[in-house]
């Protein structure tokens, strides 16, 4: 039996929404150095570190289907059981290049109390996007908030 072979028929489209979704927690787990071994598709948050709990969301303009626009970009935020929430936008249609990808991190007490934001009313709240290599400290930026 050749695994590689369903992975890639299963998971092999970055783009596509579902696997594009599962991509942006595995870019933030590496970036954070979050070891697992395996991504538990309904867990309450997406990833842990030092005991602040992240909720991840991925949206993209360039979809894998055909597309007359580019997306609206729409970050849903009705869970709220994680401290933080990281929104990840990829601006191309290549996932795996890092610097197509813009990036906030949010406190989830900080998000408006309903069930979507779009990406006008984030960057008012956030302010600009940051870089991949950004994220860590970021993320250590708001622990040090919360403490």
């Amino acid at each position: 039996m050749d695994l590689a072979a369903f992975y890639r028929w299963n998971s092999g489209n970055l783009l596509e929404n579902r696997t594009r979704g599962a991509f942006a927690e595995w870019l933030i787990h590496q970036a954070l150095g979050i070891q697992s071994e395996f991504r538990v598709e309904w867990e309450l948050v997406d990833a842990v570190i030092d005991g602040m709990t992240l909720e991840i969301k991925s949206a993209a303009y360039q979809q894998s289907w055909k597309q007359t626009a580019p997306s609206r970009i729409v970050f849903k935020i009705h869970q709220r059981a994680a401290d933080l929430y990281v929104f990840c936008l990829l601006t191309g249609r290549e996932p795996a290049d890092l610097s197509a990808w813009m990036f906030w991190v949010v406190a989830t007490s900080d998000l408006p109390q309903q069930q979507t934001i779009g990406l006008e009313p984030l960057k008012a709240i956030a302010g600009e996007a940051i870089q991949y290599g950004e994220l860590p400290s970021e993320i250590k930026r708001h622990q040090q908030q919360s403490s």
